[in-house]
């Protein structure tokens, strides 16, 4: 499977106001790529439309990443089926979070992203995002990975506004013989983001995404025990 049509629906409430959010997507696993267009009904004020260029697509981005090193996207892993929840902290500026379930048909090559997302932001204008996202993933349990990032915006002043993201991945279909660590290290994701458009309700964007796992390292003879 190549190519890859992505469907995003969301919706939910931002600063206690009705927001939703559709888009659509065109995914690659051979250029570990995704490119996506997203439209939301309004945005908040305090809320600011590039806080969706961190979604990584509505957390589908992990799908598409190249695997390297030991690496194991989400398309090996799940299939390309499973629960996506993510926290998003600025500290003096507010939290939000968004939940997601991703579920692709690999018969049609369709994928939809379904989900919602809430909280409290009091946003200065932001007008871009730092275009490097870093993810660890870590491997929980046999059925959880756990997430770790940090990135940051740019507001309109040139502060820099960072923010700290925490998240979890589990199945979509729960399978008692099911085990995520099968076949996945601990790992880091590292993407790219490059958007092409952010102007009102609007948001375009390609992310370039490749996956690499994260080996411990061989004892050194220094500290090597005594035999």
């Amino acid at each position: 499977m190549k190519e890859i049509e992505l469907d995003i629906n969301c919706g939910g409430m931002i600063n206690g106001e009705v927001v939703t959010a559709t888009g659509t997507g065109q995914g690659s696993v051979d250029r570990g790529t995704l490119a996506i267009n997203l439209a939301f009904s309004h945005i908040p004020e305090g809320f600011s439309i590039y806080c969706a260029s961190q979604w990584t697509a509505c957390c589908s981005t992990p799908t598409f990443a190249i695997e390297r090193d030991g690496g194991v996207n989400m398309l090996t892993l799940t299939k390309g089926r499973y629960r996506c929840e993510r926290t998003f902290d600025f500290g003096e500026y507010g939290t939000y979070q968004y939940y997601y379930e991703i579920r692709l048909d690999q018969s049609t090559g369709k994928m939809k992203a379904t989900g919602g997302l809430h909280g409290t932001l009091d946003l200065p204008e932001l007008v871009a995002v730092e275009p490097n996202f870093t993810e660890i993933m870590v491997l929980a349990g046999p059925e959880l990975v756990r997430s770790f990032s940090r990135s940051a915006f740019i507001a309109a002043d040139g502060t820099r506004i960072p923010v700290r993201v925490q998240g979890q991945y589990s199945p979509l279909d729960r399978d008692p013989a099911a085990d995520w660590t099968c076949c996945a290290t601990d790992q880091v994701r590292k993407s790219f983001i490059n958007v092409l458009n952010a102007e009102g309700t609007e948001l375009s964007l390609i992310y370039s995404t490749v996956i690499a796992g994260i080996h411990a390292p061989e004892a050194l003879p220094e500290f090597g025990l005594a035999n």
